[in-house]
């Protein structure tokens, strides 16, 4: 974590390009209470969200269980509740970043 002038923001958070082409991809689904916006999950990295009434849904393809455990303690440190994680392995989430292979 860093400290820029005006915020603190996560450094890492987004995939690891140097991964080998071998190594299995995880993605998850992080399903939250509340609204969230894009901007308030951009220190993370690629993180899309998704509101849906009362919860939000974030898409996340960390680089290892490690960065998943950062993202859930940020979201967890700025009082976000968090209803539950799944790893949606088997393609895309619903609405996907296009930013995301």
């Amino acid at each position: 974590m860093t400290r820029s002038p005006s915020r603190w923001t996560l450094t890492g958070m987004e995939m690891d390009p140097n991964r080998s082409a071998d190594r299995k991809v995880h993605r998850y689904r992080i399903t939250v209470r509340g609204k969230l916006t894009q901007r308030f999950v951009e220190p993370l990295g690629r993180v899309f969200v998704e509101s849906t009434g009362d919860e939000s849904i974030l898409g996340c393809e960390p680089a290892d269980q490690a960065k998943l455990q950062a993202v859930l303690e940020w979201l967890y440190g700025r009082g976000v509740e968090i209803v539950s994680v799944v790893p949606s392995d088997e393609g895309s989430p619903d609405h996907a970043d296009p930013t995301m292979p």
